[in-house]
């Protein structure tokens, strides 16, 4: 497992990818920050935050500005990585 995921970013990766949907034959997330945030139990700046680092590391990529994610292979890749292994 990577030492990217033994905190708080793995939370929200799962959290986001738990809720993809299909848009047109295109896994999306719909939530915004303040979804996030509220689902975790996080305040909004720190799943800001996360957000950031996520995108930054190539684990998610923006879609709009309002709420609308996509988990690139790189994140899917860890997260099927991350449950094979049962490491959270």
């Amino acid at each position: 497992m990577s030492d990217f995921f033994v905190n708080d970013r793995y939370r929200v990766l799962r959290c986001m990818a738990e809720r993809q949907i299909s848009v047109n034959n295109k896994m999306i997330v719909k939530l915004s920050q303040q979804e996030i945030a509220d689902i975790l139990g996080f305040n909004k700046a720190k799943v800001n935050s996360i957000i950031g680092e996520l995108k930054d590391n190539n684990y998610i990529t923006q879609l709009s500005a309002r709420g609308k994610y996509a988990l690139t292979e790189k994140a899917q890749s860890e997260l099927a990585t991350i449950n094979r292994k049962g490491a959270l």
